[in-house]
């Protein structure tokens, strides 16, 4: 009797052990795949167009609280990026968490979104639905530029942070914008041994087809003095406008870009990287990267306005892979602006940011060293309004077709 006692409690703590496994096992799959959200707790929190807090103008709109945003992924160790309509939004880890999602109708979710270009007039709440007394989901700034969906007579459908939200038709309008055009490198296929790889290098021939393209469908490629007015409110554009620019002052801009630009009659804009300059012009060489002279500048000056890239601090930290002009302390960072600014034929207003990074310290020398306009690499169109020291720009490289090429002008 003792022998049988013993065999069922043996087999009772079998079947615990067994059902505690399964039971941890269960819990730990559906953890797995237990959906996660980013929320914030605060009751607004900031989406901004660049993964820094410059300026009140730079932010796109707010994360709302007990709203759980599925689109988002991981940017650096300080910021979420989020989807905002067709386009992305930073928002600071420091104000917001990760956590365990709650079932939400399928759909409402979405990480793909086609809308057409708006400017929102005002600051204007995200609701849930298509009634002001529903759930605010987020809220956009004025001035933000977005994508939106056209859904009834009074309603907009926007995309944020992967949910799906309404906005009055009313605080919204229809605007295309400027597009400015960011160049590097042309080499042709046939003497390109060393830069085949790199993102920024396209062929002559795909630069003379845009250009062409553009020259048949009526643009005009306007000079960064006519944009600032236009930023300014003071300008009024024709229809079909767009700005070209080069960055770096790579020598190929000399042997292909200037004269499939004079032959279209275009003007363009070079950043130059003014501690790179040499007094007299060099020929030309495929397998290296050589920069403009001096002599070259003023041969060129036809077609091209030269601006700055800084003197000597288009370089990263390679432990962070971040700028140097954000890693300087203000002074140093001034200084070089300064020099750079002097160092240009006609001592340019016009800057744009290496690499596309910037902060702080960056921007304020940017302002200090009397630079009246500045360009990111952050995608997205130019209107008036706009903080002139955070100005948009289309990159252009290899993986731009003629098809996507035209995309940027509907």
């Amino acid at each position: 009797m003792k022998k049988k006692g013993v065999i069922v409690l043996s087999c009772l703590f079998l079947m615990f052990i067994v059902g505690s496994a399964s039971y941890l096992f269960y819990k730990k799959e559906n953890a797995e795949e237990a959906p996660q959200a980013l929320v914030t707790e605060k009751e607004y929190t900031p989406i901004y167009s660049v993964p820094s807090p410059y300026t009140e103008r730079e932010v796109k709109g707010y994360l709302t609280k007990n709203t759980e945003y599925r689109n988002y992924m991981a940017f650096n160790q300080d910021w979420w990026r989020v989807a905002v309509g067709n386009d992305v939004g930073y928002v600071p880890r420091k104000e917001t968490k990760i956590a365990s999602a709650t079932a939400v109708k399928d759909q409402s979710l979405t990480s793909a979104f086609e809308g057409e270009t708006f400017l929102v007039k005002k600051a204007t709440p995200i609701y849930r639905s298509m009634s002001k007394t529903s759930k605010k989901i987020g809220e956009f700034d004025q001035r933000t530029q977005i994508e939106a969906k056209d859904t009834n007579q009074d309603w907009m459908e926007v995309n944020v942070g992967g949910l799906i939200g309404y906005i009055p038709k009313d605080s919204v309008e229809k605007q295309n914008g400027v597009p400015v055009l960011m160049y590097h490198h042309l080499l042709k296929d046939e003497e390109n041994h060393n830069f085949r790889d790199v993102s920024t290098t396209i062929t002559p021939e795909a630069f003379d087809e845009q250009m062409k393209w553009l020259h048949d469908n009526g643009y005009t490629a306007i000079t960064l003095k006519e944009l600032e007015s236009y930023i300014q409110g003071k300008k009024a554009l024709p229809e079909k406008s767009v700005v070209i620019t080069f960055d770096d002052g790579i020598i190929s801009s000399r042997e292909y870009a200037y004269p499939i630009l004079k032959k279209y009659g275009f003007k363009a804009e070079n950043f130059i990287i003014t501690g790179r300059i040499s007094k007299e012009s060099k020929p030309f060489n495929p397998d290296r990267l050589d920069f403009l002279s001096y002599q070259d500048m003023e041969k060129m000056k036809d077609v091209f306005s030269f601006g700055s890239h800084t003197n000597v601090l288009h370089s990263m930290n390679e432990e962070n892979k971040r700028g140097m002009i954000t890693q300087l302390p203000y002074e140093q960072v001034l200084a070089d602006f300064k020099q750079s600014r002097q160092a240009l034929p006609s001592h340019s207003a016009y800057f744009a940011y290496p690499f596309g990074h910037l902060n702080e310290t960056s921007v304020q020398a940017v302002k200090d060293a009397g630079f009246t306009l500045a360009f990111t690499t952050q995608k997205g169109y130019v209107f008036p309004g706009d903080n002139p020291l955070l100005l948009n720009r289309f990159g252009i490289g290899p993986d731009i077709t003629l098809e996507k090429f035209q995309e940027i002008f509907k």
